[in-house]
C-alpha cells in the first residue's frame, strides 16, 4: 500500500483478471511526507486546519451534498475540490520547505513535539487529497448520473498525477529523516522517535518504509521516471476499472434456452436484471452478463446447454480488458524493477504480514495440501451427480461446478432434516430480507459494542442512486435504494455515518466493495482538538426488489452484506490520531479479519434462530435444526472453492512475479497461464 491508497475500496473479490470477470481494488498510490515546521508557522497551518477539517458539524449547516462533503454539489465541482485540495496540500509543503532551510534559532525547541508536529502535517497532506480522490473513486464507480461520474474520473486523474509529483518530492522525505528520526545525518543520529507514543512510532516507521520502497533513494531524473510510469499505471488501471463498471455485454439465446431460463427466473425478474427494452423476439431471450442473473443461472439451471452459453458468454465479456492487462502487467514490472525490486509481487508484499512471495508460495502449497484430498473426493461426489442427471461419463466443466455443488449441498441438507426428524422441507428460502438483515446488524453492534444504529432521511443532493440528469422525483418514488446510517455510542457520542447502496443499476461498480469516503482521526496538539467522523459506504448487488427493504436475498447474499458489514464497522470503531492510519488502512492481508468476523454471524445457527432468520410472510422465525443444517452446508465442497482460490492467487502471482506472464518481456500469455494453472490442479476450466 503506499502513502495514499486510492482508492480506499476493500472489495469482497480479489482476483483481478478478464479471464473471471473478476475485480480488484484499484492501484494503491503513495505520497511522500513532510516534515516538522517552526512555530512561526502555527497561524498558517492553524488556517489550513480548518480547511481541511470536514466536521460534521460544518457540513450540518450547509446545503445538501453529495457524500455530505462540503463544496459537492454539482459534477465540476469535483475538479475544484481537486485543485483546491492541491493548493492547501502545497501550502503545507511549502511550510515543511521553509523548515528545512531555517537556521537553529538558538532556542531549545522541544524536539519531540517538532517531531509530532511533523506527523500531523504530513497526515494532514493525506487527509485533504484522500476525502476528494476516495470520495470520487466511490463516485465514478456508483453514480447513477453519468456526468457525475464523468467528473469524479477527471477528479481522480487529477489527483492521481498530483500524487505521483509528491512521491517525487524529496524534501518531504528529509523533512521525516531530520525531525522525526534525526538521522538525516547518519552521523548525527538520536532517540527522539523511541520517545514518541507507539501510535506515533508506527506512523513514523510505515511513512518512511513507503517512501523507501518507492523509490526516494533514487536520483531525481530516475525518480521522474518512476513518476511518469505510475501515472501510466494508474491510468491503466482505471481503464481496466471503468470497462468492467461501464461495460455490459448483451447476448441471445434461442426459444429452447429462453424456455430453461424462465423455469429459473421469471420474466418480470429478468427485465430488472436485464434492463433492457428487447429481451426476446421471435420466442428468443436477451441476457446480459450481469453477475447475479449470471450466478443464478449457472447455480439453479438444470441445462447444461444454458449453463455453457451463460459461463462463456459472461467470461467474454469485456475481451479488451486483456489488452489493457498485458499493459498493466509490463508497466508494473517495469516501474517495480526501476524501483529496486525482483518484481512488482515483491514490492507489493514488501509491507503486508507474508512480506514476500516465497511466504505466498509456500502458504499456497501447505494449503493446496491440506486441501487436496477433501477436494478429489468432492469431485469425485460432483461426477457421479452429473452421471445421475444428465445420464453420461463427461467431466465436470467449468460451469457445472456452481449447479451440481449446490445440487448435492440440498441433498445433503434435506438427508440431514430427515436423519433428524426434522422438516421434509429444510429450504431456506423466504427467511432472508434486507431489513431482516440491518435489524440484525443493529442488534450485533448494539450487543458487542453498545451503540445505537439510525436510520436518517437522505436529501436528495446527498443521493447517489439517481440519475439527476432525468427526473429525479419519479426515481425516488419508484424506490431508489440508498439508505443512510448514522452510528452513535452512550459514552463517545457520534461515531460516524454508513451508506447502504445495496442494489444492482445501470453504470454501477458490479462486485460487492466496502469505499471509504472519510476516514476518522481524532487528535489533540498545541493548536486544539480535531475529531473527524468517518463515512464509509458498503457497496453490493443483491437481489433487486420493487422494494429495497422486502427485496428476498440468499444465504450468500447475507453472508457478503455482513462481510462488508465488518469492513464499515472496523472503519467506524478504529481510533487513530492518524487517518493514515485509520480502519482499513491496515496491512492488506489483515483487513480482512474483521469482515471475516462479521461473516460468521451470517451463519452462526443462535443468531439466525433468534434474530436475522425469520419468514417474510410469516414471521416466523428460523428453527435452530434447520440453521444448524445451515452452518453445516457452509463446510460443503469449501475445499473446492478452496483449491480454485488457490488457483486464483497462484496466477496472480505468476502475472506479477519475477518471470511475469507478458510475451512482451519474454513470458507467456496470461490466457496460457490460466489454462496451465487450473489443468496443474485438476480445477475445471473453459
Amino acid at each position: 500500500r503506499d502513502f495514499f491508497r486510492s482508492p480506499r475500496r476493500i472489495c469482497a473479490v480479489h482476483i483481478s483478471c478478464e479471464h473471471q470477470k473478476q475485480h480488484s481494488s484499484g492501484g494503491q498510490l503513495h505520497f511522500q511526507r513532510s516534515r516538522s515546521f517552526s512555530s512561526s508557522a502555527h497561524h498558517g497551518r492553524h488556517t489550513i486546519r480548518r480547511s481541511l477539517s470536514l466536521s460534521a458539524a460544518s457540513a450540518s449547516v450547509d446545503s445538501p451534498t453529495l457524500f455530505s462533503l462540503p463544496g459537492l454539489s454539482h459534477p465540476s465541482d469535483f475538479a475544484q475540490l481537486a485543485n483546491k485540495a492541491i493548493r492547501d496540500c502545497n501550502s503545507i509543503r511549502q511550510e515543511l520547505a521553509s523548515a528545512l532551510n531555517e537556521e537553529d534559532d538558538g532556542v531549545n525547541t522541544n524536539q519531540v513535539e517538532k517531531a509530532k508536529r511533523t506527523l500531523h502535517l504530513l497526515d494532514d497532506i493525506s487527509n485533504v487529497v484522500c476525502t476528494v480522490i476516495d470520495a470520487a473513486e466511490l463516485c465514478r464507480s456508483t453514480h447513477a448520473t453519468p456526468q457525475w461520474r464523468n467528473g469524479a474520473s477527471d477528479a481522480f486523474g487529477i489527483l492521481s498525477e498530483y500524487i505521483g509529483s509528491l512521491n517525487a518530492d524529496d524534501r518531504l522525505y528529509r523533512s521525516l529523516r531530520r525531525f522525526v528520526f534525526n538521522d538525516e545525518d547518519k552521523d548525527n543520529s538520536s532517540e527522539i522517535i523511541t520517545q514518541l507514543s507507539p501510535e506515533y512510532q508506527r506512523m513514523a516507521t510505515a511513512m518512511r518504509k513507503e517512501f523507501e520502497r518507492d523509490g526516494i533513494h533514487l536520483q531525481y531524473t530516475q525518480r521522474e521516471e518512476a513518476r511518469e510510469l505510475n501515472n501510466v499505471i494508474v491510468g491503466l488501471e482505471s481503464l481496466f476499472s471503468n470497462n468492467i463498471t461501464e461495460k455490459t455485454k448483451y447476448y441471445n439465446v434461442g426459444e429452447e434456452l429462453a424456455v430453461e431460463v424462465e423455469k429459473v427466473i421469471p420474466r418480470h425478474v429478468l427485465g430488472q436484471l436485464v434492463r433492457r427494452d428487447d429481451l426476446s423476439s421471435d420466442g428468443s431471450m436477451t441476457l446480459s452478463s450481469d453477475n447475479l442473473l449470471t450466478n443464478t443461472l449457472l447455480a439453479h439451471s438444470p441445462s447444461p446447454q444454458l449453463r455453457k452459453e451463460v459461463y462463456l458468454e459472461s467470461n467474454t465479456a469485456i475481451p479488451e480488458n486483456l489488452k489493457v492487462l498485458d499493459a498493466l502487467i509490463e508497466q508494473r514490472h517495469i516501474h517495480s524493477t526501476l524501483l529496486g525490486y525482483k518484481s512488482y509481487a515483491h514490492r507489493v508484499l514488501s509491507d503486508r504480514m507474508v512480506e514476500n512471495p516465497q511466504n505466498v508460495a509456500k502458504f499456497l502449497n501447505e494449503m493446496e495440501k491440506r486441501s487436496r484430498g477433501m477436494f478429489e473426493k468432492e469431485m469425485e461426489l460432483m461426477m457421479k451427480a452429473k452421471q445421475y442427471v444428465e445420464g453420461n461419463s463427461q467431466q465436470i466443466q467449468a460451469w457445472d461446478v456452481p449447479f451440481y455443488s449446490n445440487f448435492i449441498k440440498a441433498q445433503r441438507q434435506h438427508q440431514r432434516s430427515q436423519e433428524e426428524g426434522g422438516d421434509s422441507d429444510d429450504s431456506t428460502q423466504g427467511y432472508f430480507t434486507v431489513e431482516n438483515s440491518i435489524n440484525g446488524m443493529k442488534a450485533l453492534v448494539s450487543d458487542l459494542f453498545g451503540i445505537r444504529v439510525k436510520e436518517v432521511e437522505i436529501p436528495i443532493e446527498e443521493r447517489w442512486d439517481i440519475d439527476t440528469s432525468t427526473n429525479a422525483q419519479d426515481q425516488l418514488a419508484a424506490g431508489a435504494g440508498l439508505r443512510k446510517f448514522e452510528f452513535h455510542h452512550e459514552h463517545d457520542g457520534a461515531l460516524g455515518s454508513m451508506y447502504f447502496d445495496l442494489h444492482p443499476r445501470d453504470g454501477k461498480f458490479v462486485h460487492a466493495a466496502h469505499f471509504t469516503i472519510r476516514c476518522g482521526r481524532n487528535r489533540e496538539d498545541d493548536i486544539g482538538s480535531d475529531r473527524q467522523l468517518p463515512i464509509v459506504a458498503l457497496v453490493c448487488n443483491l437481489s433487486p426488489s420493487s422494494s429495497s427493504s422486502n427485496a428476498l436475498l440468499s444465504h450468500s447474499e447475507v453472508e457478503t452484506l455482513y462481510h462488508e458489514f465488518g469492513h464499515g464497522v472496523h472503519s467506524l470503531l478504529s481510533r487513530c490520531s492518524f487517518q493514515h492510519l485509520s480502519g482499513t488502512r491496515a496491512a492488506m492481508d489483515f483487513v480482512e479479519t474483521p469482515s471475516h468476523f462479521f461473516e460468521t454471524f451470517a451463519r452462526d445457527p443462535s443468531f439466525l434462530s433468534r434474530i436475522l432468520a425469520r419468514h417474510y410472510t410469516t414471521g416466523e422465525p428460523m428453527s435452530e435444526l434447520r440453521a444448524q443444517h445451515l452452518k453445516q452446508s457452509h463446510n460443503d465442497f469449501r475445499s473446492v472453492e478452496v483449491q480454485t482460490q488457490i488457483v486464483h492467487s497462484r496466477f496472480d502471482q505468476a502475472l506479477f512475479g519475477e518471470n511475469p506472464c507478458s510475451p512482451a518481456l519474454g513470458g507467456s500469455s496470461t490466457t496460457d497461464a490460466f489454462e496451465r494453472l487450473h489443468r496443474e490442479a485438476g480445477v475445471p476450466f473453459a
